[in-house]
């Protein structure tokens, strides 16, 4: 609005000049309307009269400029347009640079959304009044075919500077009816700074306990620093806030490339003399065009309330730190130094507890096309303050990994060559008993080769050697980076079958297999599978697997769509029955909404350590009713085991231009023997657009969206 007026001002201002001088190409002057009385120092402007300077238009019935007594009077209606604003009104009274003026009848389109009609408007300096009117920034005639909420107030303050409106005397009206009063509230436009103030509150139900707001703050410290606090305050019989409460605050700041996230949560509950507390820092920083450094860091003194039997805090830390540089010695080349610990106060088994500093080197050496050359360098401390027989308090590690790949291709067949140079050495220390001190050694070679034939655009076979052989190798290496194990189609193609290198397949295999791809009825269809067959019977990866035999069980991923249905598979097939021991099964279509099934089980005779059979089916889908109308619903079901949780969740979405109503039912049960307790929360929400501290331009993008989505400002 501080625009328009200014414009305004200038135009009346040179209004002199535009007339006797001429105006530029940009100027548009309706000369039949416009007089100039030179004698008395008055322009006189005539019924229609138009005026456009460059994106500025005026229209004016009849009214007169009066240099001498510093006086603009329009006789009638007025009309003024700039960029997204437009005033329109009658009897416009005031000053000729318009700091000081009156009208009636009045409407004002604010950055093309926030609509106020007012019986009388009045500016003083500053400040613009309006007198009795009607605000909002929805649709008039919209879903109910008048605006989805409204404003009907008494008296509003408009400061031009700070782009803020106050407001007095004021019915929140929702589809034209009232629903409360408000004596006094502000907010701020699409133009003014970030600006202090509450965020969207949050109604949340406990079905069966108690229920809670949530009531976010927000809070601009800097141009680069913001501060969200949120509060939750709960509802107990006997509203006692002040021992049953959470607070959630997250200080967010930019720097030149970088940017850091301080979170702090704190939980009182009534029946506990603790207040848990959790805080955790997320820093990234670009030093220059080939060095990041990276850290996170947690340390926390809560309870868990997942499956957990502790009823006393446990205190424990949790610190990351990483530095990247690339392009150290080589093109392309990348060299890391991180540390990472995890320590636990009041442990009594801090055995388990490492500190674990770490130094990484990788680079990528290309002779040509078809040749290349990969090598990584490792040395990292595995340092924990006790040592157990198996466990060591202190292990050195140092490895060197080297990777020469040559590629071929022969009439319809590609060959990828490999091989693979793995080297390691670990010092271990045990604190508890020195006689187990010791080192070892490891050197081992894999040569493999991979063929596709390329038959036809149907099937692909696909054959693969790998040859295993250790130089030099110790029984006592301690497994610190090899736990995980799976078997799939991808993995089965593996030259080493495990993750990490503590522990390494100790036989050759032939992998073998296929992969296609064709169509059934204009169906795309693609079908993957494969089986090894191992030299050795009974080999260090097959016996974690369960399986006794030269060959692997059958691994198969599959996908296609049918019409607008997409299925994809993944399955571990018994090299004997076929059954399978593993799968996981998705399906999802958009189609007449979006639907979401995923499937997963998995057999206790798939894996040596496993002991029970799982079974897990995850459910989703989200339909948008109309333009204004939008349901969601989640769902996890355990369908073997009783220890782990079910849970489902609903969602409504009422929106339109203007607000958003969010009601959300959730349910989480747990059937196991721990301390976890089920919950049933409903949580409502509604926003606004422009009310709340809602729509303003930011000078930073740190917590918020850009303006104009419904979550801007949560």
């Amino acid at each position: 609005m501080s625009r328009l007026f200014l414009v305004v001002f200038i135009i009346i201002f040179f209004f002199k000049q535009l007339i006797s001088l001429g105006a530029d190409n940009d100027t548009y002057i309706n000369t039949t309307n416009i007089t100039y009385d030179e004698v008395e120092n008055i322009i006189e402007l005539a019924e229609n009269s138009k005026i456009n300077i460059n994106d500025t238009n005026i229209l004016v019935d009849r009214g007169i400029i009066d240099y001498g007594n510093d006086k603009v009077e329009v006789f009638g209606n007025f009309y003024l347009y700039q960029d997204l604003n437009i005033l329109s009104g009658k009897n416009l009274i005031g000053d000729t640079k318009l700091n000081n003026f009156s009208a009636i009848d009045v409407s004002y389109i604010y950055n093309n959304d926030l609509k106020i009609d007012s019986v009388k408007s009045k500016r003083s300096d500053n400040i613009v009044s309006f007198y009795n009117n009607f605000l909002t920034p929805c649709e008039l005639d919209g879903y109910f075919g008048c605006p989805t909420w409204s404003l009907r107030i008494d008296e509003t303050k408009y400061n031009i500077e700070k782009d803020k409106f106050v407001h007095f005397d004021s019915f929140l009206q929702i589809a034209d009816y009232k629903l409360f009063y408000l004596p006094y509230f502000s907010h701020y436009g699409a133009k003014a700074p970030r600006q202090k103030g509450f965020l969207t509150p949050t109604l949340e139900f406990t079905i069966g306990g108690n229920s809670g707001l949530y009531t976010p703050y927000y809070l601009p410290m800097k141009e680069n620093i913001d501060i969200k606090i949120t509060p939750k305050f709960i509802f107990s019989e006997n509203l006692d806030f002040i021992n049953n409460y959470s607070l959630n605050t997250i200080l967010n700041s930019k720097t030149s490339g970088g940017t850091y996230v301080l979170t702090i949560d704190n939980l009182k509950y009534a029946n506990d003399a603790n207040i848990n507390t959790s805080a955790s820092l997320d820093f990234r920083q670009v030093l220059d065009k080939n060095k990041i450094v990276y850290f996170e860091g947690v340390i926390t003194n809560s309870i868990s309330t997942t499956r957990s039997l502790n009823e006393e805090p446990v205190k424990f830390e949790n610190v990351y730190l990483r530095l990247d540089n690339y392009d150290l010695l080589l093109k392309d080349d990348y060299f890391s130094v991180e540390v990472s610990t995890v320590e636990a106060f009041d442990s009594t088994n801090v055995s388990l507890i490492p500190f674990t500093p770490k130094v990484n080197y990788q680079n990528n050496i290309k002779f040509n096309k078809n040749i290349s050359n990969y090598n990584e360098f490792n040395f990292s401390v595995i340092k924990r303050d006790e040592s157990q027989d198996n466990l060591a308090s202190e292990n050195n590690k140092f490895k060197i990994n080297n990777y020469i790949t040559f590629n071929n291709k022969f009439n319809k067949t590609n060959v990828y060559n490999k091989i693979s140079l793995l080297n390691g050495f670990n010092d271990y220390t045990f604190e508890h008993d020195n006689s187990l001190n010791r080192n070892d050694t490891f050197n081992h070679i894999i040569l493999s080769s991979d063929y596709f034939f390329n038959l036809n655009e149907i099937i692909k076979p696909r054959f693969k050697f790998i040859i295993n052989q250790d130089i030099n190798s110790s029984d006592n290496t301690i497994n610190e980076d090899s736990n995980t194990i799976t078997f799939n189609y991808q993995n089965s193609y593996s030259d080493n079958r495990f993750f990490g290198t503590d522990l390494r397949d100790n036989t050759s295999r032939i992998v073998y297999g296929f992969e296609s791809a064709f169509d059934i009825k204009n169906q795309k269809i693609s079908i993957n599978t494969s089986q090894s067959y191992d030299f050795k019977k009974n080999n260090n990866f097959s016996n974690k697997l369960n399986q006794s035999s030269f060959l692997s069980d059958i691994a198969v991923e599959a996908k296609t769509e049918i019409k607008k249905l997409k299925l994809n598979l993944d399955t571990r097939l018994d090299r004997s029955t076929l059954k399978s021991k593993e799968v996981n099964f998705s399906v999802y279509t958009d189609d007449p909404f979006n639907i979401s099934v995923n499937y997963h089980e998995t057999s206790k005779d798939a894996f040596t350590e496993k002991s029970n059979d799982t079974e897990y089916l995850g459910l989703g889908f989200e339909k948008e009713i109309n333009n204004n109308f939008k349901l969601s619903y989640e769902s996890g079901i355990d369908l073997k085991n009783n220890f782990s949780p079910y849970y489902d969740s609903f969602g409504v979405k009422i929106h339109d231009e203007c607000s958003e109503l969010k009601i959300q039912y959730s349910n989480r049960r747990y059937n196991d023997n721990y301390n976890t307790s089920p919950e049933e929360l409903i949580s409502v929400s509604f926003y606004m657009d422009y009310l709340g501290f809602f729509g303003y331009q930011q000078t930073t993008d740190l917590f918020f969206q850009e303006p104009g989505t419904f979550d801007y400002g949560l």
